[in-house]
């Protein structure tokens, strides 16, 4: 997965030079929270027919709140840590650019988002190991689902909480595929998602029933 393990390298642009850029599994994930907040904004604005809609940038504390929301507990994110990575990012890498802005807390403080070398940068690399993060998050499900029988030994109501978790992941896919549709191509597409999303829950259905019987 590419927020796990070593540091990685990508590919950036500036005026026809291609370089490469050192980047920390927190710092891509960063760039990440930005980019997926800037494409969720740019849906929600072509949903409400060009209207400008929410804002683009995060102030630090969203990210850290947000990335230790992602983390669930298993790692923190904090000031000390992610202030300077901002501003390696912003000053020496030119991947990300803060502007003063009045925030809700009151004071005046940077708002951060990509620049367009950034854009690039962070949508060239998850297209690039999109489907390998995918088979992680699968994989890694498979290897700890027999601790799940031993942790019921130790606390039986946290083992069935955590076999619950685990079921939602269909779930989660259905809703994904049940979001607003813009165009006329966006339709298509939702009820091609769909349909192959029931296909595999019947199949799924099928193969318990005869478990069962």
């Amino acid at each position: 997965m590419f927020w796990i393990g070593k540091a990685k390298k990508i590919l950036t642009e500036i005026k026809n030079t291609t370089k490469k850029v050192r980047l920390s599994p927190v710092e891509i994930l960063i760039l990440t929270q930005l980019r997926a907040r800037q494409l969720r904004n740019k849906h929600s604005a072509e949903h409400e027919n060009g209207k400008e809609f929410g804002e683009v940038g995060q102030y630090g504390y969203e990210m850290i709140q947000q990335l230790n929301e992602l983390f669930a507990g298993s790692w923190e994110a904090k000031s000390g840590t992610i202030y300077p990575m901002l501003s390696r990012l912003e000053r020496d890498k030119n991947l990300i650019q803060g502007k003063r802005k009045k925030s809700p807390l009151g004071p005046v403080k940077k708002v951060y988002s990509l620049t367009e070398m950034g854009k690039r940068a962070i949508d060239r690399l998850i297209s690039d190991t999109f489907e390998s993060n995918i088979d992680f998050i699968l994989n890694y499900v498979d290897l700890v689902f027999p601790f799940i029988e031993n942790i019921r030994e130790i606390e039986p109501a946290n083992a069935d909480e955590l076999f619950e978790k685990i079921m939602m992941v269909p779930t989660k896919f259905f809703n994904l595929a049940m979001e607003d549709t813009i165009t006329e191509f966006d339709k298509e597409q939702k009820e091609k998602k769909l349909k192959r999303l029931k296909t595999n829950l019947q199949t799924v259905i099928k193969n318990i029933d005869q478990e069962l019987s």
